[in-house]
């Protein structure tokens, strides 16, 4: 698969460490009722003023581990993403995962086993798997033999990612979520309609 530039998955995966950092110099790391001071996702008794949430949970873990998990994820995948698409359409697809795990988790938060509340960029890495499996196998065009290189891992990737989906204190609305709207994202940057306009 022909990479282009992973700048802005350097960016994010410095960004998340950064704010790492600051939680631990305020004391809250660890913490879930403390990181909702900044920015920390209600998943129940939520209200409209907390829409914001959906913006800032992503980029707050709770230990070292977590963020070490997600940034792993969001280096890899992303760099197959944004090798492909390009820091733009990167950008677009890590913002529509985000989001699209953040609503599905406050949406479907009470109906779910869940803490009440949520961190972590893991919604993000289920919107890169998502675009990254479409990439090796529905739109494999070009460098197909990196393509199908990336079949497998990518699979036991998935298969890793939905164990710990049913683990307890996972948010499984919003790795579903995130995946959708990985997946619808990338699906819209493919479009022939959105390509033309692009192009003219």
């Amino acid at each position: 698969m022909g990479l282009k530039s992973s700048r802005g998955t350097l960016v994010l995966a410095t960004l998340l460490v950064a704010v790492f950092v600051l939680e631990a110099a305020l004391g809250f790391a660890g913490s879930e009722h403390a990181l909702v001071l900044l920015g920390a996702l209600r998943t129940r008794d939520w209200s409209s003023a907390d829409w914001w949430r959906i913006l800032t949970f992503s980029l707050l873990h709770l230990t070292w581990w977590h963020l070490a998990i997600d940034t792993a994820g969001v280096l890899w995948l992303g760099t197959i993403v944004e090798g492909r698409f390009g820091s733009a359409a990167f950008a677009a697809i890590v913002l529509g995962g985000a989001a699209a795990s953040g609503a599905a988790a406050m949406l479907l938060g009470r109906f779910l086993p869940t803490t009440g509340i949520v961190v972590g960029s893991s919604g993000v890495v289920c919107g890169l798997l998502a675009a990254a499996l479409m990439l090796a196998f529905l739109w494999s065009s070009h460098g197909a033999e990196d393509d199908q290189g990336l079949r497998r891992p990518l699979l036991i990737c998935l298969i890793t990612v939905t164990g710990i989906s049913f683990m307890p204190g996972v948010s499984l609305a919003g790795h579903l979520g995130g995946f959708a709207g990985g997946a619808l994202t990338a699906s819209m940057l493919k479009s022939p309609a959105l390509q033309r306009t692009g192009s003219s």
